[in-house]
């Protein structure tokens, strides 16, 4: 006689139960809520690093340029009368024009690329070209500082062609190109020494987008077109530090009687740098974020020399300042 089969006490294919199921979907839920908010945690994060990180690279850049301009102003020529007799900018050595309602703008003579030789010729106001003992790292279109040490002339160079052993400059006569401004009287003889050299006029522009931008007008006066330098700078300022009790220090305790000019509201023009030599300049560039930071406020453009603060916004700002000793004209009484 067969025994009818017992059923288990257990099943083996069970499967999960309707609130087994409601429980890991929601459990899958919240780690899938935790994993997005974690990868957009880190998302933000990284975004805000690249924009530290290009408004760092902005201010950092744009310092390194104007320094190099005004550490080597005035190349050879200590007395700092040197001018542009090329594109008929109005400066003498360095000017800087001083605003304390907006940025200031620095317009500068100065070598440029290490470029040196002298002339083989006198060069006077009627020259149209010179001779030079070498014209290596010079194009055309370059600019030559001719400087006895007393002056100096910037001068274009239109040409340039073997002439023996030598080389002669194609150049535009002094006194066709700007009247106001004369060589010398005896012009510049030979043996005088030619620098590569360039005059440029700094400032901050605010485009049509809203965005400022460091500006670099690379011939001053001449016909050429200014070329952005670097997006998201707001402001320079620029403080002439001028050494006028020739103690070899420059006082300063923040009033309008130290040795710093345009440091302080109120402050008078300084002196001619061909008076009394300028010593340093101080540069400070404020850069800011080409977008909005979120909604809420979160920065302001900080006081710089004798510009006041701006007002509360949605922008991030990184500020960056420099002492630079005019090199050219350092230790001048």
């Amino acid at each position: 006689m067969t025994r009818p089969l017992r059923r288990p006490l257990f099943r083996t294919d069970a499967g999960f139960t309707l609130v087994e199921l409601m429980v890991a979907i929601t459990l899958m839920a919240v780690l899938m809520a935790l994993s997005v908010k974690l990868a957009s945690v880190v998302i933000d994060a990284y975004r805000e690093q690249r924009t530290v990180l290009a408004v760092e690279r902005a201010a950092r850049a744009s310092l390194d340029i104007l320094s190099d301009a005004a550490r080597n102003a005035s190349a050879g020529v200590p007395t700092g009368d040197s001018q542009d007799a090329a594109g008929c900018t109005d400066v003498t050595g360095l000017k800087v024009e001083n605003h304390d309602d907006g940025p200031d703008e620095l317009t500068v003579i100065y070598a440029s690329g290490g470029v040196v030789t002298s002339l083989r010729t006198t060069v006077t106001d009627g020259s149209s070209s010179f001779e030079v003992l070498d014209a290596t790292g010079l194009s055309v279109g370059d600019q030559v500082l001719l400087t006895s040490g007393e002056s100096g002339r910037l001068l274009p160079v239109s040409s340039i062609a073997p002439a023996g052993d030598q080389y002669e400059i194609g150049t535009v006569a002094a006194a066709t190109a700007c009247p106001g401004i004369d060589l010398p009287s005896a012009g510049f003889p030979a043996g005088t020494l030619v620098v590569r050299a360039k005059v440029a006029r700094f400032y901050v522009e605010v485009g049509g987008d809203g965005v400022p931008t460091l500006m670099m007008d690379p011939d001053g006066d001449g016909p050429d077109a200014a070329e952005p330098l670097a997006d998201g700078i707001e402001d320079l300022q620029i403080a002439v530090g001028v050494d006028v009790d020739g103690d070899g220090n420059l006082f300063e305790d923040g009033s309008t009687a130290d040795e710093w000019f345009y440091n302080a509201a109120g402050d008078a023009d300084p002196p001619a740098v061909t008076v009394t030599r300028w010593r340093a300049l101080r540069l400070t560039v404020v850069a800011r974020t080409l977008r909005e930071h979120g909604e809420q406020t979160t920065g302001v453009r900080p006081a710089a020399e004798d510009h006041p603060a701006g007002t509360a916004d949605v922008y991030r700002r990184r500020v960056l300042s420099a002492v630079i000793e005019i090199r050219n004209l350092e230790g001048s009484p």
